[in-house]
Protein backbone atom coordinates (compact mmCIF):
# COMPACT_ATOMS: atom_id res chain seq x y z
CA UNK A 1 0.00 0.00 0.00
CA UNK A 2 1.47 3.12 -1.02
CA UNK A 3 0.37 6.02 1.95
CA UNK A 4 1.25 9.56 1.85
CA UNK A 5 2.93 11.26 5.30
CA UNK A 6 2.18 14.91 5.83
CA UNK A 7 4.97 16.29 9.12
CA UNK A 8 6.53 12.71 8.54
CA UNK A 9 9.94 14.30 9.58
CA UNK A 10 8.26 15.69 12.77
CA UNK A 11 8.21 14.63 16.55
CA UNK A 12 5.04 11.92 16.20
CA UNK A 13 5.49 11.65 12.47
CA UNK A 14 9.04 9.91 11.94
CA UNK A 15 7.79 7.55 14.55
CA UNK A 16 4.88 7.01 12.32
CA UNK A 17 7.24 6.46 9.37
CA UNK A 18 8.93 3.92 10.90
CA UNK A 19 5.80 1.91 12.04
CA UNK A 20 4.66 1.88 8.64
CA UNK A 21 7.96 0.90 7.06
CA UNK A 22 8.70 -2.31 9.60
CA UNK A 23 4.49 -3.07 7.91
CA UNK A 24 6.04 -3.28 4.32
CA UNK A 25 4.12 -0.25 3.25
CA UNK A 26 5.64 2.40 0.96
CA UNK A 27 6.03 5.88 2.27
CA UNK A 28 5.90 8.72 0.56
CA UNK A 29 6.54 11.95 2.86
CA UNK A 30 5.04 15.34 1.95
CA UNK A 31 8.22 17.64 2.80
CA UNK A 32 8.23 21.08 3.90
CA UNK A 33 11.81 21.65 4.57
CA UNK A 34 14.34 19.97 2.41
CA UNK A 35 16.65 18.17 3.80
CA UNK A 36 14.93 17.11 7.14
CA UNK A 37 13.92 13.40 5.56
CA UNK A 38 17.84 12.49 5.44
CA UNK A 39 16.46 11.11 8.86
CA UNK A 40 16.08 7.96 6.95
CA UNK A 41 17.90 5.39 5.09
CA UNK A 42 18.69 6.71 1.91
CA UNK A 43 16.12 5.09 -0.53
CA UNK A 44 13.74 3.97 1.76
CA UNK A 45 10.75 6.46 1.32
CA UNK A 46 9.76 8.69 -1.68
CA UNK A 47 9.75 12.20 -0.95
CA UNK A 48 7.80 15.23 -2.70
CA UNK A 49 8.81 18.92 -1.46
CA UNK A 50 6.25 21.11 -0.68
CA UNK A 51 3.19 22.42 2.22
CA UNK A 52 0.42 21.67 2.93
CA UNK A 53 -0.90 25.64 1.54
CA UNK A 54 0.96 24.65 -1.35
CA UNK A 55 -2.18 22.63 -3.82
CA UNK A 56 0.34 22.46 -6.52
CA UNK A 57 2.65 20.56 -4.44
CA UNK A 58 0.23 18.18 -3.44
CA UNK A 59 -0.96 17.85 -6.68
CA UNK A 60 1.94 15.91 -7.76
CA UNK A 61 2.21 13.96 -4.08
CA UNK A 62 -0.89 12.07 -4.70
CA UNK A 63 0.02 10.11 -7.70
CA UNK A 64 -0.99 6.49 -6.56
CA UNK A 65 -1.36 7.34 -2.73
CA UNK A 66 -4.39 4.60 -1.71
CA UNK A 67 -3.86 6.16 2.25
CA UNK A 68 -3.25 9.44 3.85
CA UNK A 69 -1.78 10.01 7.68
CA UNK A 70 -2.20 13.74 7.89
CA UNK A 71 0.02 14.81 10.61
CA UNK A 72 0.99 18.96 9.95
CA UNK A 73 0.19 20.87 13.31
CA UNK A 74 1.32 23.86 15.10
CA UNK A 75 1.24 24.61 18.82
CA UNK A 76 2.29 28.21 18.51
CA UNK A 77 0.76 30.83 15.50
CA UNK A 78 3.84 31.37 13.01
CA UNK A 79 4.01 35.18 11.32
CA UNK A 80 2.99 33.00 8.15
CA UNK A 81 0.97 30.72 8.89
CA UNK A 82 -1.85 31.38 11.63
CA UNK A 83 -4.04 27.83 13.07
CA UNK A 84 -6.39 28.62 10.90
CA UNK A 85 -4.15 28.56 7.66
CA UNK A 86 -2.69 25.28 8.84
CA UNK A 87 -4.93 23.04 10.86
CA UNK A 88 -8.08 23.70 8.64
CA UNK A 89 -7.11 25.16 5.45
CA UNK A 90 -4.09 23.24 4.86
CA UNK A 91 -6.21 20.04 6.00
CA UNK A 92 -9.03 20.94 3.16
CA UNK A 93 -5.91 20.79 0.78
CA UNK A 94 -4.95 17.55 1.76
CA UNK A 95 -8.66 16.47 1.78
CA UNK A 96 -8.92 17.74 -2.10
CA UNK A 97 -5.99 16.09 -3.16
CA UNK A 98 -6.40 12.57 -1.44
CA UNK A 99 -10.01 12.81 -2.89
CA UNK A 100 -8.69 13.56 -6.11
CA UNK A 101 -6.60 10.24 -6.74
CA UNK A 102 -9.01 7.90 -4.87
CA UNK A 103 -7.41 7.92 -1.79
CA UNK A 104 -9.55 4.95 0.51
CA UNK A 105 -8.29 5.95 4.04
CA UNK A 106 -7.37 9.29 5.89
CA UNK A 107 -5.91 9.28 9.18
CA UNK A 108 -5.91 12.45 10.38
CA UNK A 109 -5.09 13.56 14.02
CA UNK A 110 -6.35 16.08 16.02
CA UNK A 111 -6.20 16.45 19.94
CA UNK A 112 -8.45 15.87 23.03
CA UNK A 113 -10.38 19.14 23.51
CA UNK A 114 -11.24 20.05 19.89
CA UNK A 115 -14.34 21.42 19.53
CA UNK A 116 -16.93 24.25 18.30
CA UNK A 117 -15.75 27.13 20.86
CA UNK A 118 -14.04 30.12 19.14
CA UNK A 119 -12.59 31.53 22.56
CA UNK A 120 -10.14 28.88 21.98
CA UNK A 121 -8.13 29.49 19.21
CA UNK A 122 -5.63 26.41 18.64
CA UNK A 123 -8.53 23.78 19.74
CA UNK A 124 -11.30 25.66 17.48
CA UNK A 125 -9.09 25.26 14.43
CA UNK A 126 -8.33 21.48 15.26
CA UNK A 127 -12.64 21.11 15.34
CA UNK A 128 -12.39 22.83 12.00
CA UNK A 129 -9.84 20.60 10.44
CA UNK A 130 -11.66 17.64 12.32
CA UNK A 131 -15.22 18.95 10.42
CA UNK A 132 -13.42 19.15 7.17
CA UNK A 133 -12.55 15.30 7.62
CA UNK A 134 -15.73 14.26 8.76
CA UNK A 135 -17.55 15.77 5.71
CA UNK A 136 -15.08 15.37 2.85
CA UNK A 137 -16.50 11.92 1.74
CA UNK A 138 -13.57 9.76 2.18
CA UNK A 139 -13.44 6.82 4.98
CA UNK A 140 -11.59 8.45 7.41
CA UNK A 141 -10.00 7.68 11.27
CA UNK A 142 -9.30 10.62 13.89
CA UNK A 143 -7.23 10.05 16.65
CA UNK A 144 -7.33 12.95 19.34
CA UNK A 145 -4.46 12.28 21.80
CA UNK A 146 -4.02 13.84 25.33
CA UNK A 147 -0.24 15.11 25.80
CA UNK A 148 2.24 13.00 24.05
CA UNK A 149 6.07 12.43 25.42
CA UNK A 150 8.64 10.90 24.45
CA UNK A 151 12.81 11.48 23.20
CA UNK A 152 12.57 15.35 21.53
CA UNK A 153 9.26 16.24 22.81
CA UNK A 154 8.93 20.04 23.84
CA UNK A 155 6.11 19.61 27.02
CA UNK A 156 8.06 17.37 29.44
CA UNK A 157 11.92 19.02 28.32
CA UNK A 158 10.72 22.27 28.77
CA UNK A 159 9.27 21.42 32.58
CA UNK A 160 12.64 19.70 33.11
CA UNK A 161 14.48 22.60 32.21
CA UNK A 162 12.55 24.01 35.64
CA UNK A 163 13.14 21.24 37.45
CA UNK A 164 16.57 21.83 36.59
CA UNK A 165 16.67 25.30 37.31
CA UNK A 166 14.53 26.37 40.54
CA UNK A 167 14.20 24.78 43.67
CA UNK A 168 11.12 25.78 43.57
CA UNK A 169 8.76 25.19 40.73
CA UNK A 170 6.56 27.89 38.95
CA UNK A 171 3.23 26.54 38.26
CA UNK A 172 0.67 28.79 36.86
CA UNK A 173 -2.54 28.39 38.37
CA UNK A 174 -3.70 25.65 40.54
CA UNK A 175 -2.19 22.94 38.98
CA UNK A 176 -5.08 20.81 39.42
CA UNK A 177 -5.74 20.53 35.53
CA UNK A 178 -5.61 16.54 34.33
CA UNK A 179 -3.70 14.97 31.82
CA UNK A 180 -3.67 12.04 30.14
CA UNK A 181 0.09 11.41 28.93
CA UNK A 182 0.32 9.03 25.90
CA UNK A 183 3.81 7.80 24.74
CA UNK A 184 4.45 9.19 21.08
CA UNK A 185 5.59 5.63 20.09
CA UNK A 186 2.65 4.00 21.41
CA UNK A 187 0.33 6.10 19.24
CA UNK A 188 2.34 5.80 15.96
CA UNK A 189 1.82 2.12 17.02
CA UNK A 190 -1.74 2.87 16.81
CA UNK A 191 -1.51 5.03 13.69
CA UNK A 192 -0.16 2.29 12.08
CA UNK A 193 -2.64 -0.53 13.01
CA UNK A 194 -5.64 0.89 12.04
CA UNK A 195 -4.39 0.75 7.91
CA UNK A 196 -6.15 -1.95 6.89
CA UNK A 197 -8.87 -1.77 9.49
CA UNK A 198 -12.15 -1.34 8.41
CA UNK A 199 -14.04 -1.27 11.79
CA UNK A 200 -12.23 1.95 12.28
CA UNK A 201 -13.22 3.68 9.47
CA UNK A 202 -15.50 6.41 10.56
CA UNK A 203 -14.45 6.55 14.05
CA UNK A 204 -12.82 9.57 15.99
CA UNK A 205 -10.73 7.71 19.34
CA UNK A 206 -10.05 10.06 21.83
CA UNK A 207 -6.67 8.38 23.70
CA UNK A 208 -4.42 8.34 26.78
CA UNK A 209 -1.81 6.54 27.96
CA UNK A 210 -1.39 4.29 31.28
CA UNK A 211 -2.29 6.95 33.80
CA UNK A 212 -4.07 10.60 34.34
CA UNK A 213 -1.98 12.83 36.09
CA UNK A 214 -2.17 16.31 37.14
CA UNK A 215 -0.23 18.97 36.29
CA UNK A 216 1.32 18.63 39.92
CA UNK A 217 2.14 15.13 39.18
CA UNK A 218 4.00 15.78 35.96
CA UNK A 219 6.04 17.92 38.03
CA UNK A 220 6.98 15.35 40.46
CA UNK A 221 7.48 12.69 38.10
CA UNK A 222 10.01 14.59 36.01
CA UNK A 223 11.74 15.88 39.13
CA UNK A 224 11.80 12.10 40.41
CA UNK A 225 13.62 11.11 37.34
CA UNK A 226 16.24 13.91 37.34
CA UNK A 227 16.86 12.66 40.93
CA UNK A 228 15.46 15.58 42.28
CA UNK A 229 12.76 17.21 45.15
CA UNK A 230 11.32 20.03 44.31
CA UNK A 231 8.38 22.31 45.64
CA UNK A 232 6.04 24.06 43.50
CA UNK A 233 5.10 27.83 43.34
CA UNK A 234 1.65 28.68 42.45
CA UNK A 235 1.22 31.74 40.20
CA UNK A 236 -2.20 33.30 39.49
CA UNK A 237 -3.39 32.89 36.33
CA UNK A 238 -4.30 36.68 34.96
CA UNK A 239 -1.11 38.26 36.17
CA UNK A 240 0.80 35.50 34.26
CA UNK A 241 -1.72 35.81 31.06
CA UNK A 242 -0.78 39.75 30.78
CA UNK A 243 2.89 39.35 31.30
CA UNK A 244 2.64 36.61 28.12
CA UNK A 245 0.77 39.01 25.80
CA UNK A 246 3.77 41.41 26.61
CA UNK A 247 6.41 38.73 25.97
CA UNK A 248 4.47 37.83 22.75
CA UNK A 249 5.39 41.03 21.32
CA UNK A 250 8.83 41.37 22.02
CA UNK A 251 9.82 37.81 21.91
CA UNK A 252 9.59 35.32 18.59
CA UNK A 253 9.65 32.10 20.77
CA UNK A 254 8.67 33.25 24.28
CA UNK A 255 8.53 29.84 26.71
CA UNK A 256 4.50 29.82 27.16
CA UNK A 257 2.09 31.64 25.19
CA UNK A 258 -1.73 33.48 26.07
CA UNK A 259 -3.40 30.53 24.06
CA UNK A 260 -1.76 27.58 26.05
CA UNK A 261 -2.52 29.63 29.26
CA UNK A 262 -6.15 29.67 28.73
CA UNK A 263 -6.00 26.42 28.01
CA UNK A 264 -4.59 25.39 31.19
CA UNK A 265 -7.96 24.84 32.61
CA UNK A 266 -9.01 22.11 30.10
CA UNK A 267 -9.41 18.22 30.55
CA UNK A 268 -7.52 16.75 28.09
CA UNK A 269 -8.29 12.86 29.50
CA UNK A 270 -9.47 10.03 27.14
CA UNK A 271 -11.14 6.63 28.80
CA UNK A 272 -9.17 4.35 31.02
CA UNK A 273 -8.20 1.13 29.09
CA UNK A 274 -9.12 2.63 25.08
CA UNK A 275 -5.67 1.92 23.60
CA UNK A 276 -5.77 -1.44 24.65
CA UNK A 277 -9.89 -2.20 24.05
CA UNK A 278 -8.97 -0.97 20.76
CA UNK A 279 -5.60 -1.85 19.40
CA UNK A 280 -5.07 -4.85 21.73
CA UNK A 281 -1.77 -3.38 23.50
CA UNK A 282 -1.06 -1.60 26.44
CA UNK A 283 0.59 1.70 26.55
CA UNK A 284 3.66 2.37 28.43
CA UNK A 285 3.69 4.74 31.15
CA UNK A 286 5.53 7.68 32.25
CA UNK A 287 7.53 6.54 35.01
CA UNK A 288 10.69 4.58 33.77
CA UNK A 289 10.32 5.58 30.10
CA UNK A 290 10.66 9.42 30.83
CA UNK A 291 15.05 9.04 31.24
CA UNK A 292 15.53 11.50 28.22
CA UNK A 293 14.59 14.83 30.73
CA UNK A 294 18.25 13.90 32.43
CA UNK A 295 20.05 15.32 28.90
CA UNK A 296 18.23 18.69 30.16
CA UNK A 297 21.36 21.10 31.42
CA UNK A 298 21.21 24.59 33.24
CA UNK A 299 22.38 26.42 30.19
CA UNK A 300 19.01 24.89 28.28
CA UNK A 301 16.65 25.72 30.74
CA UNK A 302 18.05 28.97 30.46
CA UNK A 303 17.46 29.08 26.47
CA UNK A 304 14.43 27.51 27.13
CA UNK A 305 13.15 30.18 29.02
CA UNK A 306 14.28 33.28 26.91
CA UNK A 307 12.18 31.35 23.91
CA UNK A 308 14.63 28.77 22.24
CA UNK A 309 14.27 25.34 22.24
CA UNK A 310 18.19 23.68 22.61
CA UNK A 311 18.33 21.52 19.35
CA UNK A 312 19.89 18.64 20.75
CA UNK A 313 16.50 18.32 23.01
CA UNK A 314 14.12 18.87 19.68
CA UNK A 315 15.76 17.56 16.96
CA UNK A 316 12.93 17.92 14.56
Amino acid sequence: MVVLVTGGTGFLGRRVVRELLERDHQVRLLVHTPGSERMFPHRQVAVQYGSVRDPVALSSAFYDVEAVVHLVGIIRRRRRDSFEDVHREGTANVLAAAKEAGASHFLHVSVIGAANDRSYTYLYTKWQGEQEVVNSGIPYTIFRPSMLFGEGDEFLNALAGLVRLFPLVPVIGSGNNRLHPLAVDDLARCIAITLGREDLKGRTLDLGGAQRLTYNELVSKVAKAMGKRRLRFHLPVWPMYAATAVSQVFMPRPPITTDQIKMLGIRSVAELGEVERVFGFTPRPMEGNIDFVNSVGVLDGIQMLLGSMPHHIRDH
